[in-house]
């Protein structure tokens, strides 16, 4: 049957290789972003879930970075007791070397010329041990012998478990080998290194200091270890939240290149055939001629 005013033919291949023709644009562009989700259109529900996710990433991210840091800022603090702790052991030894009844005072006064070098120098370190101008070690002139530190290792989404705080205890001592450790007051006495009886009393008072600076390097540690395990399960949650993130807002490019080709062969065989069809309504010419 042949209709001149409505060809319906040649209406139903325009709408068929619009569609092909809007599919195949979409394909092309999912293809050279990357992406599947170009704008809220694509996927209203997955764009809301992809931001999301993506929110989310940048929070743990930062909060990689912020944990990493942190672990620096640690290993910068141990490294400043560990050194310390070296002189506290040097100490001791030259105590024990000064209540040793083989010394004549002059062996005691150089004895007490090195133990004033260490304790100036314990001073120096505790005081010069910093990390991004923040002094870590040092609990000279401060209100309370420690540091408190907080670091920030959450994503942001909850409003609970997103600091992790360390009271960092430190150490301080003046020219005459009067301080603190931890808080915990020592006299190390330059004096008390040139009498025998004073230098074997205070054997057990630097061995007492060692220890108790022992005790600040675990805290630091466990508290370091502590960090690094958030850290990994905070890289674990990027991976994880990556991965999701990327299922849902990336193009598979196997997916829309084999739909590409399909397009590009459906909008050849429909420019074809609405070719075809525009043509069906001079034949009927043919039958008044």
């Amino acid at each position: 049957m042949f209709r001149i005013n409505t060809n319906v033919l040649a209406i139903t291949g325009q709408r068929n290789l619009f569609q092909t023709t809007k599919d195949l644009n979409t394909r092309m562009e999912r293809l050279s972003s990357g992406l599947r989700i170009n704008s809220a259109a694509d996927d209203a529900a997955g764009l809301t879930a992809s931001v999301a996710m993506r929110a989310q990433l940048a929070g743990l991210s930062t909060a990689n970075d912020n944990m990493s840091r942190a672990v620096t800022l640690l290993q910068t603090a141990d490294s400043g007791l560990e050194q310390i702790g070296n002189m506290l052991i040097r100490l001791k030894e030259l105590a024990e070397q000064s209540a040793d009844g083989t010394q004549n005072a002059d062996n005691r006064s150089g004895l007490s010329t090195e133990a004033a070098a260490l304790i100036a120098e314990i001073d120096r370190i505790a005081s010069s041990t910093t990390f991004n101008g923040i002094s870590l070690i040092d609990s000279a002139g401060a209100a309370t012998s420690v540091t408190n530190l907080t670091f920030y290792v959450g994503d942001g989404t909850s409003a609970t478990n997103q600091v992790l705080s360390l009271a960092l205890k430190g150490v301080a001592f003046d020219a005459n080998g009067i301080g603190t450790i931890g808080g915990t007051g020592f006299n190390f006495t330059l004096d008390d290194f040139l009498g025998q009886a004073s230098a074997q009393a205070m054997v057990s008072d630097i061995d007492t200091a060692v220890t108790t600076l022992a005790s600040i390097r675990t805290d630091v540690g466990a508290f370091q270890n502590r960090i690094e395990r958030s850290q990994a399960n905070v890289q674990t949650q990027i991976e994880n939240t990556a991965r999701s993130e990327s299922t849902i807002r990336d193009a598979d490019f196997a997916v829309e290149a084999s739909a590409m080709t399909r397009a590009q062969i459906l909008a050849q065989t429909g420019a074809s055939i609405l070719q075809q069809a525009n043509l069906l309504p001079q034949i009927a010419l043919t039958l008044v001629s």
